[in-house]
Order: structure tokens, then sequence, then C-alpha cells
């Protein structure tokens, strides 16, 4: 694993807890739902990234 992969991994944690703050904050269920899934395909990202230096 590169110093990038550490940096996108890291990047991306930030991203998907903004997203999880946004969709928390929605007023309706049909806007929260969008951040939600953005921000579960960050972490899985994220995880990915991790696992490569395995």
């Amino acid at each position: 694993m590169t110093e990038a992969d550490l940096d996108r991994a890291a990047r991306f944690e930030a991203e998907a807890r903004e997203l999880h703050r946004r969709s928390r904050a929605a007023a309706t269920l049909p806007a929260s739902i969008l951040p939600r899934f953005q921000a579960l395909w960050k972490e899985e990202a994220a995880k990915l990234l991790r696992q490569r230096k395995r």
C-alpha cells in the first residue's frame, strides 16, 4: 500500500462521515437515501484500499 492509498482512504472516510451527517440532517426520507448510499460506498472503498496492504 502506498502513501497515496492511505491518503485516499482517509479522504474517503472523511467524506463518508460528512455524507452520513447530511443523511441524518435531511428533512425527508428520500433526501436521506442518496447520501447514505454514497457514504456506504466511500466506506467500502476506504476499507478495500486499506486491505490492499495485506
